[in-house]
């Protein structure tokens, strides 16, 4: 007697993707997004925003490559959209509209099949030398959520620190999780896209180990430092460089955080702080598809 198994968590992923490529208009995002059955796991705020915000900027369904089957076996256009995923998931089906690369080291898996625009100058150069036509627009589009969402928040803290998923538990920070006036906000484990918005915009000021939480600060006009905690990231600083370029305000050293670390030495370094600039039309008129804005 034969017994079928059940669909595994993936399986039914990739069968809920395939049901939507079929019956609907998609994009198909390649992206560092995850799964439990249907449900996003929320692991990282950067990456999950493709298959969030996305949705909400074109207004169409989005299907993540690695659980299309499809996509795979027909070779389908795939976008590269938010995050550093130029070096890390290209290949010769990836348009990219505003990805980054994480570390100049690094080579290409594939050359894409176009470039709309990209994160940086960095990014742009790295393409360049490598003889792959790149224009000359840029932005991440995560500076584009203004855009869609824009809600009233009341600011509650004098400062929130958003430190990178791996470096949230960081002995470094025990002193300053002691301080009421402190909110620390996780990049993961959030229960809708929006939440981290809307914590982010509860807060007077930001320091962030996170690229996408001083994304966001600059996006929404909040003034914020960029801060180092256990040590650097993948791909070092290559990818807050060719951030910060892009809104013509480079930064040299991100500040050291030790255990002695306090809000004042924080406060300090947020005096310094002046928004930067990037004109997003550009960026819009490139898109692969039609933004809406709220």
């Amino acid at each position: 007697m034969n017994i079928k198994k059940p669909f595994s968590k993936r399986s039914l992923a990739k069968f809920v993707n395939m049901a939507r490529e079929v019956c609907m208009p998609s994009v198909i995002v390649h992206a560092f997004v995850f799964f439990d059955g249907r449900k996003v796991l929320s692991r990282n705020w950067g990456d999950d925003i493709n298959y969030f915000f996305l949705q909400r900027l074109w207004h169409k369904a989005i299907v993540c490559y690695d659980y299309s089957s499809l996509a795979h076996r027909f070779k389908r256009t795939n976008y590269l959209i938010i995050g550093s995923s130029l070096t890390l998931l290209c290949n010769r089906q990836s348009i990219v509209w505003g990805a980054g690369v994480i570390d100049d080291a690094k080579e290409l898996p594939a050359h894409p099949k176009k470039v709309l625009a990209v994160r940086g100058p960095l990014s742009r150069k790295y393409l360049l030398d490598r003889g792959i036509e790149c224009p000359a627009v840029y932005g991440d589009p995560a500076l584009l959520v203004p855009k869609v969402y824009h809600p009233s928040v009341t600011k509650k803290y004098k400062l929130g620190i958003i430190p990178h998923y791996s470096d949230y538990g960081s002995p470094l920070l025990d002193k300053l999780k002691q301080d009421p006036g402190i909110l620390f906000i996780r990049m993961e484990g959030y229960r809708q896209w929006t939440d981290v918005v809307d914590l982010i915009l509860s807060c007077e000021a930001i320091a962030s180990s996170s690229l996408h939480g001083l994304i966001l600060s600059e996006a929404y006009h909040i003034p914020n430092c960029w801060i180092e905690i256990e040590g650097t990231l993948l791909g070092g600083h290559f990818k807050f460089h060719d951030f910060f370029l892009s809104i013509g305000r480079d930064r040299a050293l991100p500040l050291q955080i030790t255990a002695e670390t306090t809000k004042e030495s924080l406060s300090e370094a947020l005096d310094s702080w002046v928004a930067g600039y990037i004109d997003l039309e550009p960026l819009i008129k490139q898109s692969p598809f039609k933004c809406y804005f709220s």
